[in-house]
């Protein structure tokens, strides 16, 4: 499971999730080829809509497993 975290890197710096990965949603399309498409990402940013977007910009590229966790609250309630 990766956690993709689409919001910007200072909002990454100031709180993220330890071992997410931070790719922003304005540099998705050119740096999603770190990720694998077969790999199983939950995309998430501050309130959601950021992951929404994303989750479909990955979709369209070709990664068959992309959940949407919604904004960074709801990945720490998962996560725990």
């Amino acid at each position: 499971m990766i956690y993709l975290d689409v919001r910007t890197k200072e909002e990454f710096d100031e709180i993220h999730m330890p071992g997410s990965v931070n790719i922003p949603l304005n540099m998705l399309e050119t740096h999603a080829h770190v990720l694998s498409t077969d790999d199983e990402i939950t995309v998430f940013c501050a309130s959601g809509a950021r992951a929404l977007m994303a989750k479909k910009i990955l979709e369209n590229m070709g990664f068959t497993h992309v959940i949407y966790g919604g904004g960074l609250g709801n990945v720490y309630r998962v996560s725990l």
